[in-house]
């Protein structure tokens, strides 16, 4: 009985499919991010230029963010899968380029950083590399 219990709950897991975000999504999570962690205006007013400075605070707000889209988790860390889906709209092709090099931006935290430090440093990665397809994946849709 255990058995046919953890394969129900594997199953259930496989099949869990990452559903793609939105502005609406975007907006909602930044401002609970920011009065989670009471970010102060000046910063929120670079967060909303792209701009995220190498700070604490500012780690801790990339964390929160990335936790809430279901793309980063503080146990496991990034998950590459839903970040292609998110930025190919739910058209990624595993297969192809796009997919490596938003891998090449995470790693598994070898250097044994905070959470914060962890997901600052992939997103800084995947924002250099990644920024006009990010913006692509959330701008308004007319």
């Amino acid at each position: 009985m255990k058995v046919l219990v953890a394969i129900c709950v594997l199953i259930s897991l496989a099949s869990a499919e990452y559903v793609l975000k939105n502005r609406d999504s975007m907006l909602a999570y930044r401002d609970e991010c920011v009065k989670e962690l009471a970010v102060p205006a000046d910063l929120v007013e670079k967060y909303t230029k792209w701009e995220y400075p190498n700070d604490a605070q500012t780690q801790c707000y990339i964390k929160c963010v990335f936790t809430k889209w279901g793309l980063f988790d503080v146990q496991t860390g990034f998950n590459v899968e839903n970040i292609h889906q998110q930025l190919e709209n739910g058209h990624a092709d595993h297969n192809e380029s796009l997919h490596a090099s938003i891998a090449a931006c995470v790693d598994q935290n070898e250097q044994g950083s905070n959470a914060c430090e962890w997901a600052y440093r992939g997103a800084s990665c995947l924002l250099k590399e990644h920024l006009q397809k990010i913006q692509k994946s959330l701008a308004p849709k007319a």
